[in-house]
């Protein structure tokens, strides 16, 4: 569980605490008004008594209005943690999570890499057997994207949008493994995957732009 749903689970936990309290406070605000309505009205021919009478009701009196007060806070207190929390949720459900961000980072990395790599097997770039370690590397690392799924406090959209950015990573880099040795000097071949690099990395971009990442930092980084 991560920190935002620990902090939204409490805030919601928090916000029915409230309502409760404030709920127990309104029963006693009209079990004393209740206690009020039964004191005796009329006086007394003892003044002692009725000066016990005043004292009750001025004493529940105190009670009452000091009940009204505590309902009153909780309840801005309830509808202050409900607020908070719908907002965490929505601002939660609209940016990536931890994990979520990790591996956009790194599948960002990967299609770029195995671009590269292939650009430089269909060239002869660089030594065929460095190629073909590099792009096996890179095949299994986008594979095991197949074990990745957007974090479900993500919106459903969103989670559509990285599922989907995930999956084509995953069958991007399973194509691969099977023709790591095909590469070099294959240009037909080449030109294929880099058509599928260019499908993932749509994915990739509308993952980006619905989730407002900048792009210009991974860009810095590199």
């Amino acid at each position: 569980m991560s920190i935002w749903e620990t902090i939204f689970i409490g805030g919601v936990a928090a916000a029915i605490l409230a309502l409760i309290g404030s709920l127990l406070f309104l029963l006693q605000y009209f079990t004393q008004k209740k206690k009020i309505a039964k004191l005796p009205k009329k006086k007394f021919k003892s003044k002692k008594k009725n000066k016990k009478i005043v004292g009750q009701r001025k004493l529940l009196q105190k009670k009452k209005k000091r009940s009204l007060k505590l309902m009153i806070f909780l309840i801005i207190v309830s509808v202050a943690f409900a607020s908070a929390s719908g907002y965490l949720s929505y601002y939660q459900s609209m940016n990536l999570t931890t994990d979520d961000s990790d591996s956009v980072v790194k599948g960002y990395y990967l299609l770029r890499d195995f671009e590269e790599q292939l650009i430089l097997a269909r060239d002869q770039g660089d030594e065929e057997e460095k190629l073909q370690q590099n792009i096996r590397y890179l095949a299994t690392a986008m594979a095991s994207y197949g074990t990745k799924k957007a974090s479900t406090v993500n919106s459903q959209e969103g989670q559509l949008m990285l599922n989907r950015y995930y999956n084509a990573t995953k069958q991007l880099g399973m194509n691969a493994s099977t023709q790591t040795k095909n590469f070099y000097n294959n240009p037909t071949l080449v030109e294929e995957f880099l058509k599928d690099i260019a499908k993932a990395q749509e994915y990739e971009q509308a993952a980006f732009a619905y989730y407002k990442v900048n792009e210009d930092a991974f860009s810095e980084e590199k």
